[in-house]
């Protein structure tokens, strides 16, 4: 009878074992394809913007402002992920110093100013406080 007491508590912590590791795994594994997924999105926005972005041009046509959007919507979209803790913070740390090198650029600066106002306080607050590095007297 004790046998068969410790041979199904065995199982038991077996299969508990398996089914916590496999989550752990699973969770792991997402998150490795949400970061290729985020990074592929980034790569690509990239790609197809417009050279005039990169030389520095003022003027923002409405091509350079649909990529601009894009990616201010990737940057929201990191943001919340990043909240809501699906997003590591060593991995948002190297996200977010990404978006302060590139919203350095004056266009991006003139492009935020435009387009800030489509995005929602929280994550508006955060990107020009962290982001941007605006004081609230400057918004």
């Amino acid at each position: 009878m004790k046998i068969e007491i410790l041979l199904q508590t065995g199982m038991f912590l077996v299969a508990v074992i398996t089914i916590v590791y496999t989550q752990y795994k699973d969770r792991r594994q997402n998150k490795i394809l949400m970061f290729s997924e985020y990074t592929r999105r980034y790569q690509e926005i990239l790609i197809n913007m417009p050279e005039s972005i990169f030389n520095g041009t003022e003027h923002i046509n409405a091509k350079a402002q649909m990529y601009m959007r894009l990616y201010f919507d990737l940057c929201s979209e990191e943001y919340h992920l990043w909240r809501k803790g699906m997003i590591p913070n060593q991995i948002w740390e190297m996200w977010k110093e990404g978006m302060q090198i590139t919203t350095n650029r004056p266009i991006y600066k003139k492009a935020w100013k435009e387009l800030s106002v489509e995005y929602n306080k929280d994550f508006w607050h955060y990107f020009n406080r962290e982001v941007i590095n605006k004081k609230e007297g400057e918004l």
